[in-house]
């Protein structure tokens, strides 16, 4: 729904907004019991059966190498990394009350399932490596990777990284089937700044513009999964998707609340991939590009208010980049530091060279505007 800018709310329009209003205010309030009354109840049978039969393994700070490993207060191990090293595909990792600190990496198919845990990476050193075809190593410095297809994520606090709070890549072809829901992802990407507080290359600045560090959850080359449900508030920025290293399309993000992410945008949707168009402009979709994903439902605060932060940024960042199809609709998207949904793209130096960028919006609410399209050489971190 729009209006000219400058007009006064339609007849009505006031006692709606304040209905969403307080609905929002109820959501937010019972959000966190809800995500806390589901986790119990998906992990709370003591013997937990998972996808293909495997019995759970627990993870206790009390653990013990002599407990029947069939439930909290018998956990058999002390360490997520640990169970994770033992489960097998398609296991289940149930993750007891605790504050956990170490760098948790999943290569493998399996759900992880928290109750009462927090992920901190406060005190931890970084050590995972990947190796990106034409890019060589690179270490990592989110809370949680994730570089396997059909893996769940659920129930966690994730904290403290100087990267994403939950980066879910697909290093050497995309990777599928992956669910982030149920989570609060809070005070992540704290390497930024001028000059950075950390090496990884997610944080270096552009000029005088600091590194958005990945944002809290970031998607690279990842299909057919989804963001769903989560708290992600006062990272960098809220949700990322990108195509660095292989197309990233048919995604959903719904249902999360995105607030005060104040140094960049709510949820960010670019083309970062320059082989996303060949040299006649035609897309390849088999190769890079940001499409066919949905945004729905979701309420957007407050982000981007000490930078440059839009609620919902459709861009592109250089010749051959591509971000297209997809959708924004029923969010309610207000107070963020640039329009509720943005398209954007840099001035490009040739007329030869090209750029794909289209969005469709519906439904959705935006005490700014609904929709605007910019091309602009003004700093702008996407």
């Amino acid at each position: 729904m729009t209006r000219p800018h400058g007009s006064c709310p339609a007849q009505g329009e006031g006692e709606t907004m304040r209905s969403v209003k307080a609905g929002l205010i109820t959501s937010a309030l019972l959000t966190p019991l809800l995500v806390i009354a589901t986790t119990l109840a998906q992990a709370a049978p003591a013997a937990a059966t998972a996808r293909g039969g495997h019995q759970a393994l627990f993870v206790s700070q009390n653990a013990s190498p002599s407990g029947s490993g069939q439930s909290c207060s018998t956990a058999n191990y002390s360490t997520i990394g640990s169970a994770l090293k033992a489960a097998p595909p398609g296991a289940t990792v149930v993750v007891c009350p605790g504050r956990y600190h170490e760098q948790v990496v999943v290569k493998k198919p399996v759900s992880l399932v928290g109750i009462h845990a927090t992920i901190s990476q406060s005190g931890v050193t970084p050590t995972f490596v990947v190796n990106p075809p034409g890019l060589g190593p690179l270490t990592i410095f989110a809370g949680v990777v994730i570089v396997s297809s059909h893996v769940n994520f659920r129930g966690f606090t994730v904290k403290n990284a100087l990267g994403e709070g939950i980066l879910a890549a697909g290093v050497n072809g995309t990777i599928s089937d992956v669910s982030i829901e149920h989570n609060k992802v809070v005070h992540n990407d704290l390497g930024g700044g001028v000059p950075p507080a950390s090496t990884y290359f997610e944080c270096q600045p552009a000029g005088p513009i600091p590194g958005d560090c990945g944002e809290g959850v970031h998607f690279i080359a990842v299909a057919y999964s989804e963001v769903n449900g989560n708290f992600i508030a006062h990272n960098s920025g809220g949700v990322l998707l990108t195509d660095e290293t292989g197309p990233t399309h048919n995604n959903v993000v719904e249902n999360n609340i995105v607030t005060r992410n104040e140094s960049d945008c709510g949820i960010t949707v670019p083309g970062h991939n320059p082989a996303a168009l060949n040299s006649k402009g035609q897309r390849q979709p088999d190769v890079a590009g940001v499409y066919n994903n949905a945004i729905v439902h979701n309420v957007v605060t407050n982000n981007g208010l000490q930078g440059e932060g839009a609620g919902v940024l459709f861009a592109n960042a250089t010749a051959g980049t591509a971000s297209y199809n997809n959708l924004v609709a029923g969010n309610f998207i207000a107070g963020n530091g640039l329009s509720g949904v943005t398209m954007h793209a840099y001035t490009l130096a040739s007329a030869s060279t090209k750029t794909s960028t289209e969005t469709r919006s519906s439904g959705t609410r935006s005490a700014r505007t609904t929709s605007t399209a910019t091309r602009s050489t003004a700093p702008s971190r996407t």
